[in-house]
C-alpha cells in the first residue's frame, strides 16, 4: 500500500511537470529556439520517436521529464577557445535570440503551470460536490475545557445546553450545522432567537454572541464510526463502520467531543463499542504522529448533500490559484529569513509530497471514489503552483535565474561571456544537489519518524 501511494503521488507530480516542460517546448519553438530533445521521464531511453527537430521520448524513470533545448554545443566550443562572447551561435540555439525570448521562454513553465491550476480549480468550482451537512446539534465550549482554547460561552450564558438541536434561528428554519454556522457569523450583536429541541421539547431561548461575535458553541457529531481506514490498527483490531463508541479508555462516550477528550495523545486505545445491540472490547495500538503520539485511522459518521457547481469561471479558478500563490511565495520567504521555528512543516521534498498526495487520495478513494478525485485534483493544482514558486528561485539552474540573467542582458545590451554562464550554471547546480540534499532529509526523516520507527518498535 505505501507503493502504491507513493506511485500515485510521483505520478501525479510528474503530469504536473510535464505540463511545466510542454510551457518550455510551445514557446521555445514560437520564439525560434530549437528542443532537442523533450522527455517523460529521467534516465535511459526505452522509447523515442522523431517529430521536425524535436525527439520525444518515453524515459525508465517516469516521474517528471526535461526539455532540453540546443545551445549546448555552443557553450562547449565558445569555452574550448576561451571565447569571451558566444560568436556565430548556430541556427535554433538557445544563444542565437534575443535576450526577450529566452525570457519569455523559460517564463511559460511557471506561468502554464499557474495556468494549469487556475483551470484545475475553475473545473472543481463548477462540479456538483457531496459537502458536509449535519444535525444543528451542538455543545457549549465550557463543557470542554482541554479542547477549546477560550472555553467561556456566551451561548451557554443565553440558556444553550450541550446535545440541544437548534430547529430555527430568527425564525429561519436550520437545515444544518452548516447553515447555522452562515447564520451566525452573519448576525449581529443584538438578542437573537434560537428555536430548539432539548429532550423532546421545543422551546425558544434569546441570546447574544460577545464582542467579537464569538457564540462558544460547535457541532455535536454522534459516535458511530463512518469510516475504517484499510490495514489499520483499527481496522485489524475488528473496529467496523457502524459501530456506536459507548466508552473509551475507561470514559463513557456520548459524542465526538467526548471521544476526543479521551483519545488525548495516547497510542494505546481501548474501545468499547456497540454493534447490532451487543457490547465488544476493541483495543489497539494506534499509528504514529511525529512527535510520538496517536494518528488514528478512524472517522465518524457525517452526513452529507450534494451541492450544485457553480458556472464555470476561469476568473474564480485564477483568484484561487494566485491566492495559492501569495501564500506558498509568503512561506518561502518566512523560511529563507529563518521567521519560522519548523521548516519540516513549512517545506516538502518531493517524496514527502508524493506520499501525501498519494495517502490523502487513497484515503479518499476508499471512503469515496469522487471525493478521492477532487482531492486527488485539488493537490495536485497545489503542487503545480509550488512548482511554478520553486522555479522561480533566482538560481542559475532554475527558471528564475535564467530569467534574471535574460533581464540582466537587456538592461545592459551586453551577453554574457561563456565562462561566467558557465560558472553562474555550476553554481547553480551545486544549490540545486544541496537542496535535493536538504529536501530528501527531510523526506527521510519524515518517513522514519511517521512509518519506519513505529515497525521498528513493534
Amino acid at each position: 500500500m505505501l507503493l502504491l501511494k507513493y506511485l500515485i503521488g510521483y505520478v501525479g507530480i510528474g503530469v504536473v511537470v510535464i505540463f511545466h516542460e510542454l510551457g518550455h517546448l510551445i514557446v521555445a519553438r514560437l520564439c525560434g529556439i530549437s528542443v532537442e530533445i523533450f522527455s517523460f521521464g529521467f534516465g535511459p531511453k526505452l522509447w523515442g520517436t522523431k517529430a521536425g527537430k524535436t525527439e520525444f521520448r518515453l524515459s525508465l524513470i517516469p516521474f517528471g521529464g526535461y526539455c532540453r533545448m540546443k545551445g549546448s554545443d555552443d557553450l562547449q566550443r565558445a569555452l574550448e577557445t576561451k571565447s569571451k562572447t558566444f560568436g556565430r551561435s548556430e541556427a535554433g540555439s538557445l544563444f542565437s535570440v534575443e535576450p526577450y525570448k529566452r525570457l519569455f521562454t523559460y517564463a511559460a513553465g511557471p506561468l502554464i503551470n499557474l495556468f494549469l491550476a487556475a483551470i484545475i480549480y475553475a473545473v472543481l468550482a463548477s462540479v456538483p460536490v457531496n459537502v458536509l451537512s449535519t444535525p444543528a446539534a451542538i455543545v457549549t465550549v465550557n463543557d470542554y475545557p482541554t479542547l477549546f482554547q477560550n472555553a467561556d460561552s456566551p451561548a451557554y450564558a443565553s440558556g444553550l445546553r450541550s446535545g440541544d438541536l437548534v430547529l430555527a434561528f430568527d425564525d429561519i428554519p436550520v437545515r444544518d450545522y452548516q447553515q447555522l454556522e452562515e447564520l451566525l457569523a452573519s448576525a449581529t450583536r443584538e438578542s437573537h432567537r434560537f428555536t430548539i429541541l432539548r429532550q423532546n421539547v421545543t422551546m425558544t431561548l434569546r441570546g447574544k454572541s460577545d464582542e467579537t461575535g464569538r457564540w462558544g458553541i460547535a457541532n455535536l457529531v454522534e459516535p458511530i464510526v463512518g469510516h475504517v481506514r484499510s490495514e489499520s490498527p483499527e481496522e485489524r483490531a475488528g473496529l467496523k463502520a457502524g459501530d456506536k463508541i459507548i466508552a473509551c479508555n475507561g470514559q463513557r462516550i456520548a459524542n465526538n467531543y467526548d471521544l476526543l477528550v479521551a483519545l488525548g495523545n495516547r497510542r494505546e486505545t481501548v474501545l468499547t463499542i456497540q454493534r447490532e445491540g451487543t457490547e465488544r472490547t476493541i483495543s489497539f495500538t494506534a499509528a504514529s504522529k511525529e512527535d510520538g503520539s496517536g494518528s488514528f485511522q478512524f472517522s465518524l459518521q457525517e452526513r452529507t448533500r450534494i451541492q450544485a457547481g457553480a458556472s464555470f469561471s476561469l476568473l474564480r479558478g485564477t483568484s484561487t490559484a494566485l491566492r495559492l500563490l501569495r501564500q506558498t511565495t509568503a512561506t518561502l520567504w518566512a523560511v529563507l529569513r529563518g521567521s519560522t521555528t519548523d521548516v519540516r512543516q513549512e517545506l516538502t521534498g518531493t517524496g514527502r509530497a508524493a506520499l501525501m498526495i498519494g495517502d490523502i487520495a487513497t484515503l479518499g478513494l476508499e471512503s469515496n471514489t469522487e471525493s478521492g478525485f477532487r482531492s486527488l485534483w485539488y493537490l495536485l493544482g497545489i503542487v503545480s503552483v509550488s512548482i511554478a514558486v520553486g522555479n522561480l528561485i533566482p538560481l542559475p539552474a532554475f527558471d528564475g535565474g535564467q530569467m534574471v540573467i535574460a533581464i540582466a542582458e537587456m538592461l545592459t545590451r551586453k551577453r554574457l561571456s561563456p565562462r561566467t554562464y558557465w560558472v553562474l550554471q555550476l553554481v547553480g547546480m551545486v544549490s540545486v544537489v544541496l537542496i535535493f540534499l536538504l529536501m530528501s532529509y527531510v523526506d527521510f526523516k519524515h518517513l522514519y519518524l511517521v512509518k519506519l520507527k513505529p515497525m521498528l518498535h513493534k
